[in-house]
């Protein structure tokens, strides 16, 4: 029953009045035959019908919310597992790099291996070279031309005794049979270091007595130079 607050009257009609009956949710019930009551009503069920709207759309809000976080929360794991994934594989490709770089520091496989096939693919054409060289520096040296064996033995170029000495050292290195044999233990590292200091004597011959003093040791270096070269699979010098 709804009470006119300004009359201050019962606003239940009379039983032959026309009445109609609003039952909602069982909650209340509701009898009007007046305009203004029927004003009253309609307010009170537009604004019940503005918090019903605004109820639902902020469950629906919330549920959305919900399910956003949910997405967002298993977005980020899949991400960390991903990122996980990668980081993973990036360890162990640089424990792996770092690894063979190690190996082929120290000598890499063993002879006749793929490093050596490798050190021999760069290194020897470089050796036959400036061999080729040493023996030109050493005829001179016979022809008493102490001039060419000086500028042979300065220069840094490709064909030259600097160059000899790199490549020289470095293939030999790669003649192992595993990569903890440290360098001076391995034989061909020992005849390159008994072939160089032939030539680190010579030189020091030349520069204190001539051409021709420095030409009378040379069969020493050649003879060195020769064992070298057949230690690290390669033909006598004259014969390259």
């Amino acid at each position: 029953r709804i009470i006119d607050r300004t009359s201050e009257r019962c606003l239940h009609p009379p039983a032959n009045c026309c009445e109609t009956h609003f039952n909602l949710s069982f909650l209340f019930h509701i009898s009007y035959c007046s305009a203004p009551n029927y004003q009253i009503i309609m307010k009170f069920l537009s604004q019940l019908a503005i918090v019903l709207c605004f109820s639902t759309l902020a469950l629906g809000f919330n549920v959305q919310s919900t399910s956003t976080h949910r997405r967002a929360k298993t977005l980020s794991a899949s991400r960390r597992e991903v990122v996980d994934q990668i980081l993973g594989v990036s360890a162990a490709s640089i424990a792996f790099g770092l690894s063979v770089e190690s190996a082929n520091a120290s000598g890499g496989a063993t002879a006749g291996g793929a490093y050596l096939l490798s050190a021999k693919q760069r290194y020897n054409e470089r050796v036959k070279g400036a061999v080729k060289g040493l023996l030109s520096a050493g005829d001179a040296l016979a022809a008493g031309d102490s001039k060419a064996a000086k500028a042979y033995f300065s220069a840094e170029d490709a064909g030259s005794w600097k160059d000899l000495t790199s490549a020289g050292y470095l293939l030999s290195n790669a003649f192992r049979r595993n990569s903890t044999t440290p360098p001076d233990s391995l034989p061909a590292v020992k005849k390159y270091k008994a072939f160089a200091a032939e030539v680190d004597s010579l030189q020091k011959t030349l520069k204190k007595k001539g051409a021709e003093a420095a030409s009378a040791g040379f069969g020493n270096v050649e003879s060195a130079l020769d064992a070298w070269l057949a230690e690290i699979e390669l033909p006598p010098a004259r014969e390259l």
